[in-house]
């Protein structure tokens, strides 16, 4: 018992170390479309996910002379309001960066390309987004095989994207920085001010 409890984490740390290979095909308008196939085990495991979630062409659901539709209320743009309060907040803003400049190194893109055209629909907020996104696009335009566009749109709310491209990536590798990042004190801080915020 005691080899199997001692196996086990040994064989999943391996696991983690394999190489994941990820094609993804991604375009939006009005809402997400697209897939992403994963390879994992050097090719011998292979499926693919297609966007939205578990969403067929065609479908509809009908509703029956009893059903009644239930819509939920939600606060419009409380998420994005949550993430502008973080990015507000320079230490975290400069940590996320950081985060994301480590990750764009530990990823090996091949034929990436990202063009995308926001806005929230409120000048100040947009120019709070591109004022974090703006930086993330010059990093990663300057990797190799890489074609970046992102384009702030001041008048009108709206989100394009279309993206295309393949990465190789270490999931060890990968965790590893987000458990960085998480744990970090500017991102501990953040989350704290931001939950005192909103209780």
């Amino acid at each position: 018992m005691l080899l199997v409890i001692a196996i086990l984490p040994t064989l999943l740390l391996v696991l983690l170390c394999v190489p994941i290979t990820v094609a993804f095909r991604v375009g939006s308008t009005k809402e997400i479309r697209g897939h992403v196939i994963f390879r994992w085990l050097f090719g011998l495991t292979r499926f693919q996910l297609s966007l939205p979630v578990g969403a067929k062409a065609g479908q509809h659901h009908k509703r029956t002379s009893g059903e009644k539709t239930v819509k939920r209320k939600s606060k419009p743009g409380g998420k994005v309001r949550s993430a502008l309060t973080l990015l507000k907040q320079g230490p975290f803003r400069q940590r996320a960066i950081r985060f994301i400049r480590s990750l764009l190194g530990a990823i090996h893109g091949r034929d990436l390309y990202l063009r995308m055209r926001i806005g929230l629909g409120d000048p100040a907020d947009t120019g709070r987004l591109w004022g974090f996104l703006g930086p993330v696009a010059g990093i990663a335009a300057n990797f190799h095989s890489a074609e970046v566009r992102i384009e702030p749109e001041f008048a009108d709310p709206v989100l394009e994207i279309e993206s295309h491209g393949e990465f190789r990536l270490i999931p060890l590798q990968c965790i590893g920085l987000a458990a960085a990042f998480v744990m970090s004190p500017a991102s501990l801080h953040a989350w704290f001010l931001l939950h005192r915020g909103n209780a």
